[in-house]
């Protein structure tokens, strides 16, 4: 049981890297979090700008001495933002914009009833990669939806992923596989990624992979993909990491069947929590005339194997993003904001995105909230970013724990405020300076009322 979360101030106050500085008015954002050895830690995450609705640029990683809030040893590219990208090599040109970054692997000396992992220090790390379209006269880039409007190749919306090594150093990491397109196995060539051909726009969830079988040799994520333009007809896909001790590699070597949400419900951005013996699957619901709406979820014993039924939860209530957990206490949790029960959904500003809360959920009982408490309040904080500029904070992260009663959660804070009007949707009026500064990554310490093991043993 959580028994208090302490607000820390910044996990990611900037990027170094020219080009992406707050002076260049850009901020980091959604972001995760690895072990590579038990006293070097990964950070990576996604640059982020003010010129449009999801204006995520360039993958970024940190390595980092001891903790995962400790000194950054190195900062580099994963991937960065190109403002002349051919997706299709067809001559075309779009502004290369890049999220839902994720990393997984186990680290390095980590082991398992005391013997070492073999795959120890193999780590991967995947994102999307986004065709836009920037309008200069109006210094605004067009959203996913008036993109693929406009003529944004919907084929281009794929995952990428790399793989990498901590250096001998330890200071800095090798990249073991350059990054390239994600596809399964089996099927490197073709206009479908995946064994389900008539799913072409790709997109993946923020959370990270899961361990799915006792040695960490196999991981289970998410994909999501669309029907129609963009996450408006949303389904999803677990899909099976599996390590090649031949390559000392990755593959993605299975895909489970396609998940979809009852009725007119589609779902995306997804993730996957062990629970028990079980897997669950929780995922946001797609854009819909009905604002804040519940959860979906899924059971299964085997991801790769099931009748995929869902279910909808009607808490807690949101349109906003969200992340599920399982805590080291058992519990499985979703973080976000639940829209109707904001403080401050009374119509000034609207749509409110904060506080970010966590909610304990039980399996057992239709997938009820039974508590819930505040993670984070921008208001609370003092952080200088007006209501009509629609304060947020999201992205939550459960980083992996570490032993003892006292863990941590990251999450992104921002204004939805934009440099320039928006010329349709929902417009949060023009972001200004203070607001832009105290964008960043956040984060806070969780309690709880005893220990808990580690996520890794080191020898």
């Amino acid at each position: 049981m959580i028994t208090r979360l302490t607000p820390k101030g910044y996990y990611i106050d900037a990027c170094g890297l020219s080009g992406e500085t707050k002076a260049e008015r850009c901020f980091p954002a959604q972001h995760n979090t690895l072990r590579l050895r038990k006293d070097r830690w990964l950070v990576v995450y996604e640059t982020r700008g003010f010129r449009g609705i999801d204006d995520n640029r360039s993958v970024v990683y940190q390595v980092r001495a001891d903790a995962p809030t400790g000194a950054v040893l190195s900062e580099g590219y994963l991937d960065k933002c190109v403002f002349d990208w051919d997706p299709l090599g067809d001559g075309r040109r779009f502004q290369k914009l890049c999220n839902h970054t994720v990393v997984f692997g186990v680290p390095e000396g980590a082991t398992r009833d005391g013997i070492p992992l073999p795959h120890g220090g193999c780590f991967a790390a995947a994102w999307r990669r986004n065709p836009r379209i920037y309008d200069a006269e109006r210094q605004y880039v067009l959203s996913d939806d008036e993109g693929i409007a406009a003529g944004a190749p919907g084929e281009g919306y794929r995952c990428y992923w790399a793989q990498f090594r901590l250096n001998d150093r330890g200071d800095d990491i090798e990249i073991t596989q350059p990054p390239h397109e994600l596809r399964e196995l089996g099927l490197e060539d073709g206009p479908a990624p995946s064994r389900h051909n008539g799913l072409l726009i790709m997109n993946q969830g923020y959370v990270n992979p899961v361990p799915y079988n006792a040695v960490a040799s196999e991981w289970a994520f998410l994909l999501h993909w669309s029907r129609g333009a963009c996450d408006v007809e949303g389904l999803c896909t677990p899909i099976r990491f599996r390590w090649n001790k031949k390559t000392r590699l990755y593959e993605w070597a299975e895909t489970g069947p396609v998940l979809d949400g009852p009725g007119e419900y589609g779902i995306f951005e997804g993730g996957i929590a062990p629970f028990r013996d079980e897997w669950l699957v929780s995922a946001r619901v797609t854009r819909t005339p009905k604002k804040n709406l519940g959860n979906i979820w899924f059971r299964a014993k085997d991801l790769f194997n099931f009748d995929p039924v869902p279910h909808y939860a009607h808490e807690p209530r949101s349109h906003a993003p969200r992340t599920t957990f399982t805590g080291p206490d058992g519990t499985v949790r979703v973080y976000t904001t639940d829209q109707e029960a904001s403080p401050y959904a009374d119509g000034k500003g609207g749509d409110p995105r904060m506080p970010l809360s966590v909610f304990d959920i039980d399996p057992d009982d239709a997938f009820r909230v039974t508590r819930h408490a505040v993670v984070f309040d921008s208001f609370e904080a003092g952080l200088p970013i007006r209501r009509e500029s629609g304060p947020t904070a999201h992205f939550c992260r459960q980083l992996p724990h570490d032993g003892g009663n006292r863990g941590l959660l990251t999450y992104s804070v921002r204004p939805r405020a934009l440099l320039h009007e928006r010329p349709g949707g929902k417009f949060k009026g023009l972001v200004n300076e203070e607001e832009m500064a105290v964008s960043g990554v956040y984060c806070a310490e969780i309690e709880y009322d005893r220990d808990h093991p580690p996520a890794w043993e080191f020898a």
